[in-house]
């Protein structure tokens, strides 16, 4: 109806059908730029050249494809068609550090392997402080004999590392203190005397391996 003019409509259906046509006709817009980024991005991944890319759009160059690709990126990721927004946030991807990378793409087994350190150890912790508080003997302590206990060292660690794991906050960090951890579990009396085959040493030999996969990132 808009393009057979207004003649007999009302002018105030008229108004309403013009500024619903603007916004369909911004919502397409959009749309368009939205999927022109999605068939560059695919060509790219399907093996087509910068070049082959570019041609149906009139872009003679590689560069000029590559700066379309940008700008389109810049636009719907920042409301900005300036393509050194995209380059700046590759850039930005390369100087992560390696071994962030490298648990953010393992996120799920990092969470594992330290869920598994932080059930284990608290479990074997909590034993000790019972064994602590019912005395050597198995006995209570009565009046005179109250026993202070000290925080095990290993528990600030662990707190550390269950508030990343809540928070999903994993970083180098995380692992270093996990480590740490470990090594103060591993020199733990009531560790020690447990049976070789109890699971905190399947988590602390699990961690082990997360660290030394880590380590070559």
């Amino acid at each position: 109806m808009l393009g057979r003019g207004t003649v007999g409509v009302p002018r105030w259906v008229s108004a309403a059908d013009h500024a619903d046509a603007l916004v369909l006709w911004t919502w397409l817009w959009w749309e368009d730029r939205r999927t022109e980024r999605r068939l560059l991005r695919q060509g790219l991944a399907a093996g087509l050249s910068l070049s082959d890319l570019g041609s149906p759009l009139g872009i003679t160059t590689r560069q000029g494809t590559q700066d379309r690709i940008d700008r389109l990126g810049a636009l719907l990721e920042y409301d900005r068609p300036d393509e050194q927004l995209t380059r700046d946030l590759r850039r930005q991807l390369r100087a992560r550090d390696a071994r962030q990378v490298w648990i953010d793409d393992h996120r799920d087994e990092v969470r594992a392997v330290l869920l598994a350190l932080l059930i284990q150890a608290h479990r074997v912790l909590a034993e000790g402080d019972a064994d602590l508080d019912s005395g050597a003997d198995g006995s209570t302590p009565g009046p005179g004999r109250d026993i202070e206990i000290e925080v095990h060292p290993a528990r600030e660690w662990l707190d550390a590392i269950g508030a990343d794991y809540t928070d999903d906050t994993l970083t180098p960090a995380t692992l270093a203190a996990a480590g740490l951890a470990a090594a103060e579990l591993r020199t733990d009396r009531s560790v020690l005397n447990l049976d070789r085959h109890h699971r905190i040493h399947g988590a602390l030999h699990a961690l082990d391996a997360l660290r030394a996969q880590l380590g070559t990132a």
